[in-house]
């Protein structure tokens, strides 16, 4: 049995409120995502971690969104969709609680796994939220939505590094997602349309979800691949320092950014999904490309660019896909979706860092092109939702904050 809206509700549209409250969230739960990377070095000084022990933080928050992957839309069939947010906020905040304040590993490893579970639940929550506009309408505002999530986990590492070097204590900066949940639950109302909720049994999910559920988790190795190992792999091929790497490595983020951007402002309305996803694996396999090739740092950082271009279109346009092609189950739907997330930022990177150990870096960096032409192998056998163009809906316009649709 899922959740699923009583017919009266409209199934075309969002709230503008509502919309904005979704995009709080994800911008919120980017921040908390990218900020776990960047403080794990200081819990590994603080904490006298090795290396191995500090790389489990990424794991266990792998694991928590594997497990609300699998149970999300069970907790909302239990408690009721409208308490979701409060459930998701909670949990988030005793994660960040247990991190900020850890005397030992396994406490910060419980953090970090709560971590997960909450912002897996957010995610799964919000994107159901926005997933209730159909078509072209839904891929404009997820992309959006992980547009202000890309600037949220571009200025992660910068409030950490802030709060460290001039606070003295980078502990101060997990203050900041709690303060901005508060200031987004006082938009929250709990209405009629929250509460009115029916039941179906357990849906059978199509051939063409679980397809775009796979290009989803393609999508999201490929990604987490360039943020672990980008910058490692420009400072060697181009032999500048960790600082210079690192400097170049936001170049990948900018370029993801500006491409959900692009798509949440209508570039490529016209495109089916197939036709934008083949294009987003493409321009990712050439940013890979161009860094495996460059010895120049400037070429590098295009590279890193093109990267995170190609790289941005791959998760909110295979969501949508995945979302509009089980219309009566999206809580379910969106879940195993967060699944799929977690075991390709379980995986993915470790791979990398094994082969790397074993091959090389230069040979281990094959991984990303590889998975880039899965990628596209799997386009090309798409059916369904994915192989046609998009529906346009001219009630959407209301419903973006960012822009109006455009044709």
């Amino acid at each position: 049995m899922i959740a699923r809206r009583d017919k009266a509700a409209p199934a075309t549209q969002i709230g503008t409120k509502e919309t904005w409250i979704a995009f709080g969230d994800l911008a919120i739960w980017g921040f908390i995502m990218y900020g776990l990377g960047t403080a794990t070095p200081y819990l590994r000084q603080d904490l006298r971690l090795t290396a191995f022990e500090a790389g489990l933080h990424g794991s266990a928050l792998a694991v928590g969104v594997l497990i609300a992957g699998a149970a999300t839309d069970r907790v909302a069939r239990l408690i009721g969709v409208r308490w979701l947010p409060d459930l998701e906020v909670a949990i988030i905040a005793l994660g960040i609680a247990l991190l900020a304040l850890a005397p030992s590993l396994p406490v910060s490893l419980a953090g970090a796994l709560l971590i997960g579970v909450g912002g897996a639940i957010l995610s799964t929550d919000n994107n159901v939220r926005l997933g209730r506009v159909k078509g072209d309408g839904a891929r404009r505002l997820l992309a959006q939505a992980y547009g202000l999530s890309m600037i949220m986990a571009g200025a992660a590492p910068l409030a950490i590094g802030l709060a460290a070097s001039e606070l003295d204590s980078w502990r101060l900066a997990l203050l900041i997602p709690i303060v901005a949940f508060a200031l987004v639950a006082t938009l929250r109302t709990r209405g009629p349309e929250a509460a009115r909720v029916v039941h179906e049994k357990e849906p059978r999910l199509s051939a063409a979800y679980w397809t775009a559920c796979l290009l989803i988790a393609l999508g999201v190795s490929i990604e987490f691949s360039f943020v672990y190992w980008g910058s490692t792999m420009v400072g060697r091929r181009a032999g500048i320092g960790n600082a210079d790497a690192t400097l170049l490595a936001a170049l990948f983020v900018v370029g993801m950014f500006l491409g959900r951007v692009a798509v949440g402002r209508g570039v490529g309305g016209g495109l089916s999904p197939r036709t934008l996803l083949a294009g987003g694996l493409v321009v990712a396999m050439i940013g890979a490309g161009v860094v495996w090739a460059s010895s120049i740092a400037a070429f590098s950082g295009l590279g890193l660019f093109l990267g995170g271009l190609g790289t941005a279109v791959l998760y909110p346009v295979g969501l949508n896909v995945a979302l509009q092609a089980a219309p009566h189950a999206q809580m379910t739907a969106a879940a195993r979706a967060a699944f799929g997330t977690g075991i390709a930022l379980l995986v993915a990177p470790s791979a990398l860092g094994l082969a790397s150990d074993t091959l090389g870096l230069m040979a281990a960096w094959a991984i990303i092109p590889g998975i880039a032409l899965v990628g596209l192998l799997v386009v090309a056998a798409m059916r369904g939702p994915g192989a046609s163009p998009a529906e346009e809906l001219p009630a959407l316009e209301e419903s973006l904050p960012l822009g109006q649709a455009s044709a």
